[in-house]
């Protein structure tokens, strides 16, 4: 922690490491962990939050409905800012660099922090030149493994599993694709927010240090072996399509889907929409999605809905991408 004056005041500013760079912050994560680098080095984003009156906004580009929650990107006088129905304001510098929070005070402190680490950080990731994906992963072998999927469809719940079997976690809500000719995945959150049904059956406290409660339950504190620190190459890339529990088969079995297929498939999954973006940002991010589709193999997986059976996917993950783990037992299975 440092501390840095602001406005004539003296703001203590915590650092965390995530995607690969350094936060310094206002707001305390507790879902983040420390950064290494010493507070005289110069963070790669800054957060502060917001007093007073925010420039004006000047142009609309783009608006996100999810049920009764709405997201609107503007431009302003001073750069980008992100409003969010149940949040509050983000108001983002032209280079991504500072970010001030205008927090709406009646909104769960959790959620406006999952703005941050989420769709605020995908803007700043994908100006540099990075594709953000809405999913979790893990790292599998010399690879990692990314679980996409809409809300509700249990990436966070498999991810955690494979993380409980000994597969280290590299993220989960917003997984940022470094792009080249070999796509690699930048370390993210290793925080994973469950609802409390898999929060119980998965017996969080024995996987981490640190149990938040909240809307959903946040784990975090995971072992320091369990979170990778530089970027890990992108090995698969899983389309999660849940299998109603009484329809029988194996717990998880998987389809290649090949050119054009996977690319659509991709860009439906990504961290943030065509409508929110804007046509000009999303014509660069669908090129971004059709390397990381050529390049990468993308499967449908086919999971069977049932925590029992739960222990049998992990299994059968482990032998497509490491057969070395095949023996390692599920904690809470």
């Amino acid at each position: 922690m440092t501390r840095v004056e602001q406005d004539g005041r003296d703001v203590r500013m915590h650092q965390y490491s995530v995607f690969g760079g350094v936060l310094r912050t206002e707001v305390e994560f507790p879902e983040l962990a420390g950064a290494a680098r010493t507070g005289t080095d110069r963070p790669d984003w800054t957060l502060r939050l917001g007093r007073g009156a925010p420039p004006a906004a000047t142009e609309l580009l783009g608006e996100r409905r999810l049920g009764p929650e709405r997201y609107r990107l503007w431009k302003t006088s001073a750069g980008l800012r992100l409003e969010y129905s149940h949040a509050g304001r983000y108001d983002i510098s032209p280079d991504g660099a500072d970010i001030v929070w205008y927090a709406d005070p009646s909104a769960p402190p959790e959620l406006g922090r999952w703005i941050v680490l989420g769709s605020v950080l995908a803007l700043v990731l994908e100006a540099a030149g990075n594709l953000c994906l809405h999913g979790s992963a893990v790292a599998l072998g010399d690879g990692a493994v990314a679980f996409l999927a809409p809300k509700h469809h249990g990436k966070s719940t498999l991810a955690t599993a494979l993380t409980s079997a000994g597969a280290p976690i590299i993220g989960d809500d917003n997984l940022a694709v470094r792009l080249g000719s070999t796509p690699a995945l930048l370390p993210g959150v290793a925080s994973v927010r469950l609802w409390q049904d898999a929060a119980s059956r998965l017996h969080t406290p024995e996987l981490c240090s640190t149990v938040i409660a909240g809307t959903k339950t946040t784990i975090t504190g995971f072992a320091e072996e369990r979170i990778p620190r530089a970027p890990v190459p992108l090995a698969a890339i899983y389309l999660l399509r849940p299998v109603p529990a009484n329809e029988g088969g194996p717990a998880a079995s998987r389809i290649r889907l090949t050119g054009a297929a996977a690319g659509v498939a991709l860009a439906h999954q990504t961290k943030l929409p065509d409508s929110l973006i804007g046509y000009r940002a999303a014509g660069v991010q669908l090129r971004a999605v059709a390397a990381v589709a050529a390049t990468v193999p993308v499967y449908t997986l086919h999971l069977v809905r049932d925590f029992g059976r739960l222990a049998e996917a992990v299994e059968d993950l482990m032998g497509w991408h490491a057969s070395a783990c095949a023996g390692v037992g599920l904690t809470g299975s």
